[in-house]
């Protein structure tokens, strides 16, 4: 289940293809782009989607005339949405983070990365300011929380603070950026971008942003096991070189556990308390979930470094199908 397949040693090879094309094409200044990791892009813009999608605007204006409201989302505020948050805010952090990690083995969505170039720090931070500028131009809530992301990327990674090296610390900021964050942003551009002034989650809103957070502080662990040994090296103490691989996984267990509750909470405020079809698949996307960590708990004494950075790959595939079932759970209602 764990095995780093012969496909993705293919893709490797292409990456590093397009990578020296990329140099030829802009020379040393692509690799600020690398950097900003557009491997990551796609599913960032995925999940802001789900929250887009699950606005209550946009919900009810696409369950009554899909065809009338679909025309709204070829608007200018989605893309400078997305801009603000996946490339600015997204791309900014992870590069910003890379420019004081300076590591020389895989990173999450960058395979063997070269040496950050000299400025990266400060292209970076400009970049996620870009970012919050961009939001407050949507609506200024979701250019206050574009800001707060902004801040608590510093701390995570600026050797001043770098919360990245205090366990516990580094689970919280992601779990509010990344998992609370992208979705109550999404929430906020969807309400915007149907015209609705209320901007501000409901109670059924809070549930998912919650489920999410959740969720992502489940996901987190995964991102941090196969770079135990890299860690240590730079002496940073991150969550999962303080617990250990077994310990992480049964945190990661438990934290998507609870991510269920919450996210089953939404759905079923969603629907009809009768009704069991919009809600089923959500249900077992989430046992699907924390199968997987159980195997991976498992049968983690006995896996490589490869096969725990597989793993991960592995439950971004498992959160997409997560994410198509949030969906059916809150347009499931429109259908039965």
């Amino acid at each position: 289940m764990f095995h780093v397949s012969a496909l993705k040693d293919e893709e490797k090879i292409d990456m590093f293809l397009t990578r020296e094309l990329g140099r030829k094409l802009f020379g040393p200044s692509f690799d600020y782009i690398l950097f900003l990791r557009p491997r990551q892009w796609p599913i960032l813009t995925c999940q802001l989607a789900v929250g887009i999608l699950c606005a209550p605007a946009v919900a009810a204006a696409l369950g009554k005339h899909p065809q009338e409201s679909l025309e709204v989302f070829f608007s200018i505020e989605l893309v400078i949405a997305w801009m603000a948050w996946v490339v600015c805010l997204n791309g900014g952090t992870l590069a910003f983070n890379s420019a004081y990690d300076r590591d020389e083995d895989d990173i999450a969505y960058l395979a063997r990365p070269p040496q950050p170039p000299q400025h990266l720090a400060l292209i970076s931070f400009l970049l996620m300011l870009t970012g919050a500028g961009l939001a407050f131009l949507v609506t200024p809530a979701f250019g206050l929380v574009t800001l707060g992301c902004v801040l608590m990327s510093i701390i995570y990674s600026h050797p001043i603070i770098r919360c990245k090296s205090i366990p516990g610390c580094d689970l919280a900021i992601n779990m509010i950026g990344y998992g609370c964050g992208t979705t109550i942003s999404g929430i906020m551009v969807g309400q915007v971008v149907l015209g609705s002034s209320h901007v501000i989650p409901y109670q059924t809103g809070w549930l998912l942003i919650a489920g999410f957070g959740l969720l992502f502080g489940s996901f987190y662990p995964l991102t941090q096991i196969y770079q135990v040994d890299t860690d240590r090296k730079h002496g940073d103490l991150t969550l999962a070189v303080a617990l250990g691989t077994g310990k992480s996984l049964a945190l990661a267990i438990m934290l998507g556990i609870a991510a269920a509750i919450f996210l089953l909470g939404a759905a079923r405020q969603w629907n009809d308390p009768s009704a069991i079809l919009p809600v089923l698949p959500l249900i077992v996307a989430m046992i699907g979930w924390t199968v997987m960590l159980a195997v991976w708990y498992h049968k983690a004494d006995g896996m490589d470094t490869a096969a725990h950075e597989n793993g991960m790959y592995i439950a971004l595939t498992v959160w997409a199908v997560i994410d198509g079932a949030v969906l059916i759970s809150r347009y499931g209602g429109f259908m039965w």
